[in-house]
């Protein structure tokens, strides 16, 4: 039992304690490997057994907006338009839809188990690049996903918060020779059927992929409009 200096218990010691072991155990219970049920936070996918695929989550439901698509796809030029693209994350189908309403013949965007196919080398065979907008539902889920994107070897584009360039598992995991961001003023996000919301603070975050320059900062059709 914890102690003061005078030998009599220490009240607030014995309550770090306690607070120290209760972190650790939510801690364990928010391992993405270990969870269950749908995410609840931040677009645009939910967990099905705590594995990414297909599915219905009460925040996580969201469809990243045409112009969203087309304006990473304006950075990375004509000949991404002819790779083949693995989109898994899925929602409700319109995003692929998106990308090949903008010339992108060969997109693989279906219900299926994310950490599962990154395991697949017979189905990374037919991936040229992966492109999505990943779940946030939490930094351990964020985490795993790109340490599994990493395991691949396939370069990727990913949507992320922008802090993801600061902390220190993705400099951990990922080779940072090859990275490079692509910083949006604003992404457009919507529920299906519904109306387009801005997100601010994301970013592209690019690895293996070889732009023209590493750091690419992109206006949206507003401040274009604007401008004229």
């Amino acid at each position: 039992e914890p102690r003061s200096l005078g030998g009599a218990p220490s009240c607030l010691a014995s309550h770090l304690l306690l607070v120290v072991r209760a972190t650790m155990a939510k801690k364990r219970r928010r391992d993405p490997d270990d969870a269950g049920g749908s995410s609840t936070r931040g677009p645009p996918v939910a967990t099905t057994s705590g594995r990414l695929g297909g599915g219905a989550g009460a925040s996580d439901d969201w469809q990243t907006a045409r112009r969203s698509w087309a304006a990473i796809a304006e950075v990375l030029g004509p000949a991404a338009r002819e790779k083949r693209i693995w989109m898994p994350f899925y929602y409700d189908g319109a995003c692929a839809e998106h990308l090949r309403e903008l010339g992108f013949t060969r997109v693989h965007h279906k219900r299926e188990d994310f950490f599962v196919q990154v395991r697949n080398p017979k189905f990374l065979k037919k991936v040229d690049l992966i492109l999505d907008n990943p779940p946030y539902t939490s930094p351990e889920m964020k985490e795993a996903v790109l340490r599994a994107l990493a395991s691949t070897g396939k370069p990727f584009v990913m949507l992320l918060p922008i802090s993801v360039l600061h902390v220190g598992f993705a400099r951990e995991v990922l080779d940072t020779d090859k990275l490079q961001a692509v910083v949006p003023r604003r992404v457009y996000v919507r529920k299906t059927g519904g109306e387009e919301v801005p997100f601010k603070y994301l970013c592209w975050l690019c690895c293996g992929v070889r732009l023209k320059r590493d750091l690419i900062l992109i206006d949206d059709d507003d401040d274009a409009a604007a401008a004229d």
